[in-house]
């Protein structure tokens, strides 16, 4: 809960949970970094819409070191496109990979209450199903069967990786910057799931190449950044503002590139408020959309859709340990 005005640290043997939800809605296709018209004003582009559930629980196994199990939960998502003249929908649902990860501040953390800068690592379990499917018609528009959903609505990447994770902090008398990175490697190229185009061929997925018969497994990364202001009038309330950088790199960094991906990035920023009532903090978020490019893959040129803006709420409790109120507000 990051620029809230609680203490930045958990305490030896302290708890903290956290739940946040994410939702968005969009009917926006890109190729490149623009919109396909054509395709919207006809009708045709690619609908998509989720519901997201992120549990975590954090333990302090020191001040200094911690340990997260991270529980994603997709709880509706929603994908649509037109075949043949009519537009058929694809739902999915269920729990997505976990992830345990170990955070660590490098600065001490009774002499450094201000600012400091912890590096992270995480195992990205395959606990999903990387395969969920429902009934949908080949792309002659018939022969109307179970097959593999598309994979931005996949419940699982069917694949095991690693995570890194960079945060820093440094409160200044009336603000707080902090800024966040995060690397996921993936350790498999692709999983045995059929892409959507090697699902909805009439001929069959051997039709389809080799390369991009199957679904990849993509690395993808994050930047966040920004400043946190704690309004000291209004007793628990901060406000925030941030920018944000996500994507899906073209090739990944070990192992082979292979399968169908959608490679590309999105900057957003973030406007937002977090509310402590030392019982628990709130935070709200509305990250708006300000540019996208979709990418290249294997030589291909590839489409896909971005939401104009989302919606995130979250809320953390802490429980456990022995912690002392926070004299001021802090970082993340």
């Amino acid at each position: 809960m990051i620029g809230a005005q609680v203490g930045p640290y958990l305490q030896k043997g302290e708890w903290q949970a956290n739940a946040s939800v994410r939702q968005f809605e969009t009917d926006q296709e890109y190729q490149g970094p623009n919109l396909r018209q054509d395709l919207i004003s006809k009708g045709t582009q690619v609908k998509e819409g989720m519901w997201f559930l992120d549990v975590q629980a954090t333990y302090g196994v020191s001040q200094q070191l911690s340990l997260t199990l991270d529980a994603p939960v997709i709880l509706r998502a929603h994908w649509s496109t037109v075949i043949a003249g009519t537009r058929y929908d694809e739902t999915s649902r269920g729990l997505f990979d976990m992830m345990l990860a170990a955070r660590y501040w490098l600065f001490k953390c009774p002499t450094h209450p201000d600012q400091n800068i912890s590096l992270g690592l995480g195992v990205r379990m395959p606990t999903g199903n990387a395969n969920a499917t429902a009934l949908f018609p080949n792309s002659l528009g018939q022969n109307l069967a179970a097959r593999p959903v598309f994979t931005g609505i996949q419940t699982g990447s069917g694949a095991w990786g690693l995570a890194l994770s960079l945060e820093a902090f440094k409160q200044f008398r009336y603000f707080t910057v902090f800024g966040t990175g995060n690397y996921l490697f993936s350790l498999r190229g692709q999983n045995d799931t059929l892409s959507f185009g090697a699902a909805i061929n009439p001929l069959g997925p051997t039709a389809v190449a080799a390369n991009v018969r199957y679904n990849s497994t993509p690395d993808s990364y994050l930047v966040h950044t920004g400043v946190a202001v704690p309004i000291h009038r209004a007793k628990g309330l901060s406000l925030l503002f941030a920018g944000r950088v996500e994507g899906v790199p073209v090739h990944n960094v070990f192992g082979p590139t292979t399968g169908f991906r959608q490679p590309g990035y999105y900057v957003t920023v973030e406007p937002g408020i977090n509310f402590d009532t030392h019982v628990a903090t709130y935070s709200l978020s509305v990250p708006l959309r300000a540019y996208q490019n979709v990418e290249p893959s294997l030589g291909i040129k590839r489409n896909s859709d971005f939401a104009h803006h989302m919606i995130v709420f979250g809320v953390s409790f802490n429980f456990g340990g022995n912690r002392k109120p926070a004299a001021k507000a802090a970082g993340p």
